[in-house]
């Protein structure tokens, strides 16, 4: 089970509660480049990304992508489809599936926006701005002030410069000629104050419902989580465990 993580984020941060998983499985929670320990050189570019991952996938792997990590996930699948066993998105910021819609086309311009001024912002400022931008809001759903830990800088630092994940062009046609099996995972957002209305839920919900049709993935919303709804830890994991269950081939015997 291989797993990339999104934006302001890093491995072993993004997936944490999905630790049980490593009692059946072998579980790689890598770093992106310029996340977390990852001494790997160069921007963070989704283009970049894939290459990295797709090189610890093995033989076959079951891939999770979180947000901008599943954007990474999709390019992986669709390239190397050999290598992957099933392929679960969550959240997925691959909003070039969805652009015409009004949430999304409003999101990617409010975050283009921060990212024109993330020079002049520190990485807390930054990353309060982010989130406002998805819906959470200050002294609600989120503290009022920041004090970041250096790990959690670095990520700040990386999304700031980071390749926006609109720009990926995400190959549905090729994806929907795959033969392995497809999950698509959101969160109901009913933890934040701005519940179902908030901005990134109506986003993210845009992009779930495209890549569920055009896929013809399966879909689960994750009660009492936003975008975070991995967090969740057992209902995640059930829903993970019961969609590999339910679509393992039948070993041929004779």
């Amino acid at each position: 089970m291989v797993c990339v993580h999104g934006s302001l984020s890093w491995g072993t941060f993004a997936f944490r509660a999905q630790r049980p998983l490593a009692n059946a499985h072998a579980l790689a929670l890598p770093d992106r480049r310029g996340y977390g320990a990852s001494t790997a050189s160069g921007p963070s570019d989704f283009a970049i990304d894939t290459g990295d991952i797709a090189a610890l996938l093995g033989e076959r792997a079951h891939l999770v992508g979180h947000s901008y990590g599943a954007v990474v996930a999709l390019l992986v699948a669709a390239r190397w489809p050999e290598a992957v066993r099933t392929l679960t998105i969550v959240e997925p910021a691959a909003f070039a599936v969805a652009r015409s819609d009004e949430a999304v086309a409003e999101l990617i311009a409010n975050l283009a926006d921060l990212y024109a001024t993330a020079a002049s912002l520190t990485e807390a400022e930054f990353m309060l701005r982010f989130l406002e931008g998805f819906g959470y809001r200050r002294g609600v759903d989120m503290p009022a002030r920041l004090k970041l830990t250096p790990i959690a800088i670095r990520a700040a630092r990386t999304t700031m410069t980071e390749r926006p994940p609109w720009e990926a062009e995400i190959p549905l046609d090729a994806l929907a000629s795959t033969d392995h099996p497809r999950l698509v995972v959101s969160g109901r957002w009913d933890n934040l104050a701005a519940g179902e209305q908030a901005l990134g839920r109506r986003a993210f919900a845009a992009v779930c419902d495209t890549l569920t049709h055009a896929l013809d993935a399966r879909r689960v919303i994750i009660d009492g989580w936003a975008h975070g709804c991995q967090n969740s830890g057992k209902p995640f994991n059930d829903a993970l465990r019961s969609f590999w269950e339910t679509t393992r081939k039948p070993v041929r015997r004779g």
